[in-house]
């Protein structure tokens, strides 16, 4: 048994942890527990990394120590196979997690040039509103809006858009688009599940939606419903009137 660190435990714990008794333990800690630390585990922790923890657990033990001893009393050499154990423990968490979350040793050269902004399915839908008319700038800040859910319904992808700065007729058409209805699947769903965009696109309600969204059609007002036709009739009816 070495006396030193029962002692050095002692006077800590009798001072209340005063400063004085508290920096001699401290002391010992360091010279007899943290500088000889094997090279190994400073390696593997890092050096500074490995110190502190050592510090902090042999610290922490001595606390303990001071209320509970244990019946064969304590030593340096007790206190450092604890820290060592302990320190081991803490390096074969590390090795497990940098094999679950390998680290990128080696940043690449040159910079990694961007796919795809909105999405495969998005951007193409965003190629055929700009091939209408839309700008590209407004293209995409619409786009993003209408895609910044959720909710994901019509309704809350036409407040979305408004708000970006599209008209209704635009909003309306922009959401039958992204997110269609009961009666009609969206031109984003068709594209999803594999069906070629030259079909998607040579819709004639698709076309009609591209129009409207690019801002071509200001009396859109809704999808493809028989309530909806009739009324494109009329207003056609009364301009040939």
């Amino acid at each position: 048994m070495d006396v030193d660190l029962e002692v050095l435990i002692a006077d800590a714990e009798q001072s209340g942890w005063a400063p004085g008794p508290s920096r001699r333990l401290a002391d010992g800690i360091e010279a007899r527990i943290v500088v000889p630390l094997s090279g190994r585990l400073r390696w593997a922790l890092g050096s500074d990394e490995a110190a502190q923890l050592a510090r902090v657990i042999a610290w922490e033990r001595c606390l303990e120590l001071a209320v509970d001893p244990p019946e064969g009393g304590v030593s340096w050499g007790y206190l450092a196979n604890l820290v060592r154990w302990r320190l081991q423990d803490a390096l074969r968490a590390e090795v497990i997690r940098r094999r679950r979350h390998p680290l990128t040793h080696q940043p690449p050269e040159s910079e990694v040039e961007q796919g795809s902004v909105l999405g495969h399915h998005l951007d193409r839908i965003a190629l055929e509103l700009t091939a209408a008319g839309l700008s590209s700038e407004t293209c995409r800040r619409l786009i993003h809006a209408a895609a910044d859910g959720p909710p994901f319904y019509r309704a809350g992808i036409v407040v979305r858009v408004r708000r970006a700065g599209a008209t209704k007729a635009q909003a309306e058409a922009l959401a039958w688009l992204l997110r269609g209805g009961a009666g009609q699947r969206s031109a984003l769903a068709r594209l999803a599940v594999g069906e070629s965009p030259a079909a998607v696109f040579a819709d004639p309600v698709v076309q009609h939606w591209i129009r409207a969204a690019s801002g071509r059609d200001l009396r859109f007002f809704g999808g493809p419903s028989r309530l909806g036709h009739r009324r494109a009739a009329g207003v056609e009816w009364l301009h040939a009137a």
